[in-house]
């Protein structure tokens, strides 16, 4: 086909794409413009449970990914969120921040279900594991734990597309919560993260008592972060608080007593732990979330993909392309989740163009574009991407079959138009 002809084809395809771009934007600003139903972050849902004999409030953070139909994924990562309204707003906002914005996914997108107390008292019932000699006031913890397993969890995964990898945070006395699922159910959870928690409870359960410590027990494959807030007298530093009794000094000599229990046990624990030496009992909260999740998840960022931020990168063997690298961090993701997990269709395509006109490296766009039908060989969009690489690249051959290929999947006029043209 004449060269001048398949420039025509061209700027016909990129005239439909500049359509629907601007078609779109003006969707957008009308629906924002109309709308007048404020901010929302999350939704308010209740459950009855029979094991509680009691309605349970939960507020529920979706993805927005979630809430398009195209960019839906089968399921989600969820964070169970122990004083659901006290947590719930600064941590899906750190959330959101880490795991939505462009240059900033270091952490997935995630379900978040906080759990709303009903009452003080009632939450000293449910977090606690045992009575301490108190029934009327504590020992609720295994009915809260049992609730949660036989109750919530299914009733996230079939109403919400929450997955199995799960994760707890718990706070203060919501650190009992998370240290009794660990030690008598590790099974619940992929990821603990204890938060100044309340070692103190009954003489020190989780440090003294056989039953609950985390002496003589095993674990595969889980996490655990330990925040410790600085909560000692003035003047005091880790090493004098190991060794003083100034009562004060307790809290944080309780958290660190732990730290040294699991490091000179043979417990398998992925541990982190870390001192938050500016901030006290309730600002740690919100850094030690935001550095947990950053542990937990340590393996998400797809950092080899900094290598192409410099134009004047050369691999050096085919492993180093990016659709290799692409596929070999995505493996390995899917492993980590324990279920498959494929990076975003139009982010692998923006990565092809970037190839394509930044690096002026044709053939890897290419496999950019091929790697995406491999991801999504059922959307035509994917094959329409293709087609207009070959088209660009005056391969009118290519070009013609994957066109066909995409109305095969989807009737698309503007595309139709362009196989009319290159046939005859």
């Amino acid at each position: 086909m004449p060269k001048f002809k398949n420039q025509i084809l061209i700027i016909l395809v990129l005239a439909s794409v500049s359509c629907i771009q601007h078609k779109k934007k003006d969707i957008l600003e009308k629906s924002s413009a109309t709308s007048n139903s404020g901010l929302q972050l999350g939704i308010i849902d209740t459950i009855y449970s029979k094991m509680l004999n009691q309605e349970r409030e939960l507020i529920i953070y979706i993805p927005e990914s979630a809430k398009d139909p195209n960019r839906k994924r089968k399921q989600y990562p969820v964070v169970y969120l122990l004083d659901g309204r006290y947590n719930f707003v600064p941590f899906v906002g750190m959330l959101k921040q880490y795991s939505e914005m462009h240059d900033t996914k270091i952490l997935p997108e995630m379900i978040v279900v906080g759990i709303s107390n009903i009452n003080n008292e009632s939450r000293m019932m449910d977090f606690s594991p045992t009575t301490a000699r108190k029934p009327k006031q504590f020992g609720g913890g295994s009915q809260f734990l049992e609730f949660i397993k036989t109750e919530l969890f299914p009733y996230i995964e079939q109403n919400y597309s929450g997955a199995q990898h799960r994760t707890i945070i718990g706070h203060s006395f919501g650190g009992l919560v998370v240290m009794h699922a660990l030690t008598k159910h590790p099974e619940m959870f992929d990821n603990y993260l204890l938060i100044d928690g309340s070692l103190y409870f009954d003489n020190n359960l989780f440090l003294n008592n056989p039953t609950y410590s985390l002496k003589g027990k095993h674990f595969q494959n889980k996490n655990l972060y330990i925040a410790i807030a600085n909560t000692a007298t003035y003047g005091s530093n880790l090493e004098s608080i190991k060794k003083d009794t100034i009562n004060a000094n307790k809290y944080v000599r309780h958290s660190l007593d732990l730290v040294d229990q699991i490091n000179y046990s043979d417990t398998n624990l992925n541990m982190g732990w870390k001192y938050y030496n500016n901030d006290t009992h309730g600002s740690t909260a919100y850094l030690a979330q935001l550095d947990g999740l950053r542990f937990f998840y340590s393996w998400f960022e797809f950092k080899e993909e900094h290598k192409y931020r410099s134009k004047f990168f050369v691999p050096e063997t085919s492993d180093d392309h990016f659709a290799s690298l692409t596929k070999k961090h995505f493996n390995r993701v899917s492993q980590n989740l324990g279920y498959t997990f494929k990076p975003d269709k139009n982010w692998v395509s923006s990565n092809a163009s970037m190839l394509l006109n930044y690096h002026k490296l044709p053939e890897q766009a290419r496999e950019n574009y091929e790697l995406n039908i491999e991801y999504y060989p059922n959307r035509p969009s994917v094959f329409k991407d293709l087609a207009d690489f070959y088209l660009l690249q005056n391969d009118t051959v290519h070009a013609k079959k994957y066109y066909t290929k995409t109305l095969e999947l989807e009737n698309n006029p503007n595309v139709q138009s362009i196989l009319t043209a290159l046939e005859n």
